[in-house]
């Protein structure tokens, strides 16, 4: 069995965390400092909401097909996870003419599987390299931001688990959307759009490369807080050690901050697997409980996960 020090020591050495230091050099530069994953519009009624993401390089090589495919999801999740719902898609794509081809046959699939318009592409027929950039632009109502978890929010986690892993490059996914219908994946969009328009959800982020902790320490970084957490607790595959859960990638995964405790039942009708995890405090401090042992994730106070400091 792991040990609780082992599963920290895996999360924290994690490549997919440990990128995330370059952002800050470059935030600096362009003044954004709410490090989201997404950026908004607010035009009164509606909120226009943007995200961009780039596939790694590793992936494109070895499944062009599903770093197209995967160019939509993982801007998908973004824009629902602040509230909208996702409405076009722009890339830009680089590679080879057969990795292109692959690639646009699995943004397709994307497109149709999540309902999106294709608003705009663009072709690096030359390049000397292999690449896939994407962004998804959606509606929402109301924007839950990633900067404004509050001590004494609890940590909610939601994540598809009806699903099987595939490893490509270092990105080991969890794909839970492949097998699954356009009804099925929006009635599980819908109700996180639905819990961020009725405020149940006070701070949100999706669970993605850096993984889960990865991602809960973002989300503490750029609120100012800290948190206490139950690995346990964390939705898991059967079968899966906490380790190597803990650096993967699922399909499905969010985190919120709520102090609504009907989130999480309304969560798990739409077909998530959703537990309360813990909880938000005031320390700048993540730490995680597995049994009896209590290990310090990350301090924030000095550490820095977009290497602010």
């Amino acid at each position: 069995m792991e040990s609780l020090s082992e599963i920290i020591d895996v999360a924290k050495n994690f490549k997919g965390l440990k990128r995330k230091i370059e952002i800050g050099e470059i935030t600096a530069i362009l003044g954004e400092h709410e490090y989201d994953d997404a950026g908004f519009i607010d035009l009164g009624d509606v909120s226009i909401v943007v995200s961009t993401d780039g596939i790694t390089e590793d992936l494109v090589k070895s499944d062009p097909w599903f770093a197209g495919y995967y160019s939509v999801l993982v801007n998908v999740n973004d824009v629902v996870v602040k509230g909208a719902r996702p409405m076009g898609y722009v890339n830009v794509m680089s590679g080879t003419r057969e990795n292109r081809r692959k690639m646009a046959e699995g943004i397709r699939a994307g497109l149709d599987k999540y309902g999106l318009k294709l608003l705009k592409g663009h072709t690096h027929p030359d390049s000397s390299y292999e690449a896939i950039d994407a962004a998804v632009v959606g509606i929402a109502r109301r924007v839950a931001k990633g900067n404004t978890a509050r001590p004494g929010d609890n940590i909610v986690m939601a994540i598809d688990l009806e699903g099987s892993f595939g490893v490509k490059g270092w990105v080991k996914c969890f794909d839970s959307t492949l097998k699954k219908g356009t009804s099925e994946l929006r009635k599980m969009i819908d109700s996180i759009i639905s819990a961020v328009e009725s405020g149940s959800v006070k701070a949100s982020r999706d669970i993605s490369a850096p993984g889960i902790l990865g991602s809960l320490a973002m989300l503490c970084e750029a609120s100012s807080v800290g948190a206490e957490v139950d690995a346990d607790k964390i939705p898991r595959p059967g079968g899966t050690g906490i380790s190597e859960w803990f650096i993967s990638y699922p399909a499905m995964g969010f985190i919120f901050a709520s102090d609504d405790e009907s989130l999480v039942s309304k969560l798990r009708a739409s077909g998530f697997s959703a537990e309360i995890v813990g909880k938000f405090n005031e320390t700048k401090r993540i730490c995680v409980r597995l049994g009896g042992d209590r290990r310090l994730f990350m301090d924030l106070s000095r550490e820095s996960v977009f290497g602010t400091h």
